[in-house]
């Protein structure tokens, strides 16, 4: 959707800058990119600049597709130098075997994803305040059910529910962390990497977790309701708990009171868990995996150097997030406003500006999330604040920095990972639904999972993870 056209204002902006003008090569047709950077491969007619994942350009940069810019980088991209020097996790990640590097990456510099978001109007209503540990939570939820928050005479209140529709994603992810159980890949109490679905502990979490079910207190379509239950379950007033990315939860604050008057949602930090321990499992990584390679058949790859770096400075930054001074945003106060046709458009502001030729991560640049409070009302700020200052992202159960795996590691994950999550996903909601023979079948759940190759899996991520770390 995003393949760079003659018409996006941005890059046509950044050439003032740079004296570089960039002709796309990828059709805006082509819907699976995978596919189309296959075919460009073997076609072996590559553009100057590619976009792409970061294993794929690894792995065709040691064959020869991309050039090494680690001296490029270190002669020509001195913010780029600056930012990986800064993050050594980030620049041990995207450096192959070989030791040498093939793509700068699209960067996030803000963490703060996700949180909790609770009906405030509905505590009202039950004479409750914002629950700080998973009891509080629990009784806050039966009291929604109990004391019919929403007025209407009904049992109907929902109290938990998600809009996660991507298969692989856990649906209860929002909840099993206050069990203690983080279904990320991340590093445990005892330093080692581990998958939240694949711990003895998980079998504690999940019974809790059915018990919930079987109280009501979790939406019994969790499982199937999709992506627009937001818009369904807060217009329609029954809606009460959710974890979910901040700035567009917190826009509800706005759009809702119209049709339930009196709707109020309040940020709140994660409650603790049944250890005791206040943490968020969610945030963005600091790499996704996109960015951008210089190819073997550029011949200006120091000029494509600097190019690039001029995303990552100041002014770059800037163009790429909010467009072009006096046509898409101005500057108050020192700092750039989106302006009104921006601002009131039914599109969303990053779609608009991908649009222009901003915002798109093949692209690479330093990502400013500034723009998304645009998006969110005040409360939305407080809590993105609230996560900032707590120091609770990525707290007790850090998920894992951004790996770089060898072809073979890669190779066994792909080969294995895919269906163990498949099973560990069916068994979490068969559990849900019914809880009564956990005890009896979980040491044939993690006996079946080692048999189809997890310890092969986990081994793999902790050798990445030890090689990231210089561990020997």
């Amino acid at each position: 959707k995003y393949a760079l056209t003659d018409d996006m204002i941005i890059p046509q902006e950044a050439a003032k800058f740079t004296n570089v003008t960039l002709k796309g090569t990828a059709s805006s047709m082509d819907s699976n990119s995978t596919q189309a950077f296959n075919l460009m491969i073997a076609s072996k007619e590559l553009p100057d600049i590619v976009g792409g994942k970061r294993q794929d350009i690894i792995k065709y940069g040691q064959e020869g597709a991309f050039i090494p810019l680690n001296d490029l980088i270190e002669e020509y991209a001195p913010d780029i130098k600056k930012l990986l020097d800064e993050n050594p996790d980030v620049k041990g990640a995207i450096t192959a075997e070989d030791g040498n590097i093939y793509q700068i990456p699209f960067m996030f510099a803000d963490l703060v994803s996700e949180g909790y978001f609770i009906r405030q109007d509905w505590l009202d209503k039950v004479g409750m305040e914002v629950p700080a540990t998973v009891d509080e939570l629990h009784d806050v939820l039966k009291a929604f059910l109990d004391q019919d928050a929403n007025g209407n005479g009904k049992r109907d209140e929902i109290g938990y529910f998600t809009r996660v529709s991507v298969e692989d994603r856990n649906k209860l992810g929002g909840l099993l962390p206050l069990f203690g159980i983080n279904d990320y890949w991340h590093l445990n109490k005892e330093g080692k990497v581990a998958i939240g679905l694949y711990t003895p502990e998980y079998k504690e979490a999940v019974k809790n977790i059915s018990q919930w079910y079987a109280e009501g207190l979790i939406d019994p379509e969790i499982f199937t309701r999709g992506a627009n239950a937001r818009d369904i379950l807060f217009p329609e007033n029954n809606g009460g708990l959710i974890h979910d990315w901040i700035p567009s939860t917190s826009g509800y604050n706005k759009s809702v009171p119209a049709k339930v008057p009196g709707f109020k949602l309040t940020g709140m930090l994660p409650p603790t868990d049944i250890n005791g321990d206040q943490w968020e499992f969610a945030s963005r990584d600091k790499i996704d995996g996109a960015g951008w390679a210089i190819s073997s058949q550029n011949k200006y790859p120091e000029e494509s150097m600097k190019y690039m770096n001029f995303w990552f400075t100041e002014t770059g930054r800037r163009l790429k997030t909010y467009g072009i001074e006096g046509v898409t945003y101005n500057m108050v106060d020192g700092k750039p406003v989106y302006t009104d046709e921006i601002l009131n458009s039914d599109q969303a502001i990053n779609t608009q500006i991908m649009d222009m030729g901003g915002m798109i991560e093949d692209m690479a640049y330093y990502h400013d999330a500034s723009y998304e409070e645009f998006a969110m009302d005040e409360e939305g700020k407080r809590t993105v604040e609230l996560y900032k200052s707590s120091g609770v992202v990525n707290k007790c159960y850090p998920k894992l920095p951004a790996l770089g795996f060898t072809d073979e590691e890669n190779d066994l994950i792909l080969a294995k990972y895919p269906a163990c999550r498949t099973y560990m996903l069916e068994q979490l909601q068969k559990w849900t639904f019914d809880g009564s023979m956990i005890d009896q079948q979980f040491d044939g759940y993690m006996q079946t999972l080692k048999d189809m190759g997890m310890d092969e899996v986990v081994n793999a991520y902790q050798t990445a993870y030890d090689r990231l770390m210089g561990v020997k």
